[in-house]
């Protein structure tokens, strides 16, 4: 992926920073703010891929691994 950074400035909530620093384990606020962002992205994208799957299997949902329909 291509770096495309530039500087802005934010007014953030200090708490909220803090805590998803904390839950991710980043050394950084802006390694914070980075994978708080990349996370946001792909748990929109695993959503879709949800309802594209839901869609084809008519809202049917079986588990491969109990060898039952």
């Amino acid at each position: 992926m291509k770096s495309n950074l530039q500087r802005k400035n934010y007014r953030l909530d200090v708490a909220k920073l803090k805590r998803a620093r904390k839950c991710l384990g980043t050394r950084t606020e802006t390694e914070t703010i980075h994978r708080a962002l990349d996370l946001a992205a792909d748990e929109a994208e695993l959503a879709k891929a949800l309802r594209e799957l839901l869609d084809k299997g008519r809202g049917h949902v079986t588990d491969a691994s109990s060898g039952r329909s």
